[in-house]
């Protein structure tokens, strides 16, 4: 298993979470992340640590938000490097991801 760290531009869903501020700025939730493998182009889920980056009380109700993602997989860089789009999930889907820069930890 390998640890992978990266920035994403987050686009919520209209419908996902009923427009609800999901965290507070600065804090961590666990949700699960959709990604596509490069040459397969087999999805596979991923429990990850979401991070809310901005200093908006209103993460995702404003729509558009930069967040931090940490998760731990087999090859978890063949589902997630910059420009690779992903799904983010936590009971339903709430948003649309662009993987943005890669972070090291």
């Amino acid at each position: 298993m390998k640890r992978y760290k990266f920035q994403a531009l987050l686009t919520s869903n209209p419908s996902g979470n009923d427009g609800r501020p999901l965290m507070a700025p600065g804090q961590m939730r666990r949700m699960v992340i959709r990604g596509e493998h490069h040459e397969t182009h087999s999805r596979r889920f991923f429990s990850a640590l979401v991070a809310h980056n901005g200093d908006s009380p209103h993460w995702l109700a404003d729509r558009r938000a930069i967040v931090t993602i940490a998760l731990v997989g087999d090859d978890p860089r063949d589902y997630f490097d910059i420009g690779d789009k992903f799904a983010l999930w936590l009971g339903s889907d709430i948003g649309r991801g662009i993987v943005s820069r890669r972070l090291y930890f």
